[in-house]
């Protein structure tokens, strides 16, 4: 399978496995994706009193895990876009290149748009697509060797369906230096353009990416949809625009059952009933050591 799911207590850890192909977004790889991300959203979010649980239902067909680690095997992250398949689209004619990129398109804002907060793990290369992928994640977290580029242009293309991503990490000005240049940015110098939020030690990816989903299991897991919904809207509606959204939302936030038994266990001096009794583990990729 190009791409696995499994889940660590109520994390769902999903990896592409296509080293030999250097992680390319393929067809089936792009309608993968798109199913998993689809169905995270489909589903109810775990109540409060299950949330600690060390084996809730978060598997197909049950509640939402309460984050999801999106990580793949060997040395390269994603090397974007499957060029032959590109290059075939092409060919075939305008409707059916629509389609291809309407898909890729509905791929990245399903993980961009998923009601649980998505952290990517970035151990090598992330070009084009690959790239794009890691910015639809809510939490990128890359290691020493991670190498990010936007290299459409270089190919006669454009970074069409990611680029609302990028921008949106980066800004314009940002964007289009790495757009126009399509040049290679190291991780130091993507964490301080917004493309990275975490940047990892050598020997120490792992431990980062643990460190985020730990601090992601002490918040409830129905606030943490409802916070990225704020953040889409604030961002959509402005500053001037978004005060009545934003008092609607702490207003309701107060009445959930969810806030409630926080609230109650911080008078009481508890922790909130859905916070782990232990930390969180990734296990490393089968036939690797730990990163």
């Amino acid at each position: 399978m190009p791409v696995r799911q499994h889940h660590v207590g109520p994390v769902l850890v999903v990896t592409l496995d296509e080293p030999q192909a250097r992680q390319a977004l393929s067809a089936a790889v792009v309608a993968a994706l798109h199913a998993m991300f689809s169905d995270l959203a489909a589903r109810a979010p775990l109540p409060p009193d299950e949330a600690a649980a060390g084996l809730p239902d978060i598997g197909p067909g049950g509640r939402r895990p309460r984050a999801v680690v999106l990580r793949s095997t060997g040395g390269v992250f994603c090397a974007g876009a499957h060029l032959g398949e590109m290059a075939e689209a092409g060919r075939a004619g305008l409707e059916a290149n629509l389609a291809a990129a309407r898909q890729l398109g509905a791929m990245f804002r399903a993980v961009h748009d998923c009601p649980v907060p998505v952290v990517a793990r970035v151990q090598g290369g992330a070009f084009g697509g690959g790239a794009g992928l890691a910015a639809a994640c809510d939490l990128v977290v890359a290691g020493p060797g991670a190498r990010f580029c936007f290299s459409e242009t270089r190919l006669g293309l454009v970074p069409g369906v990611i680029s609302p991503l990028v921008v949106e990490r980066t800004g314009v000005a940002r964007a289009r230096d790495l757009f126009l240049t399509a040049r290679t940015v190291d991780a130091a110098e993507a964490a301080r353009l917004g493309l990275v939020d975490r940047l990892a030690p050598a020997g120490g990816l792992d431990g980062a990416v643990e460190a985020v989903v730990d601090d992601l299991l002490k918040a409830g897991p129905v606030a943490l949809g409802a916070a990225k919904r704020l953040l889409a809207d604030v961002a959509e509606l402005g500053y001037e625009v978004s005060e009545e959204t934003c008092a609607q939302r702490i207003a309701e936030a107060r009445s959930t059952a969810e806030a409630q038994a926080a609230l109650a266990a911080f008078a009481a001096k508890h922790p909130a009933p859905w916070t782990p009794a232990a930390g969180w583990s990734l296990a490393p990729c089968d036939g690797e050591e730990r990163a």
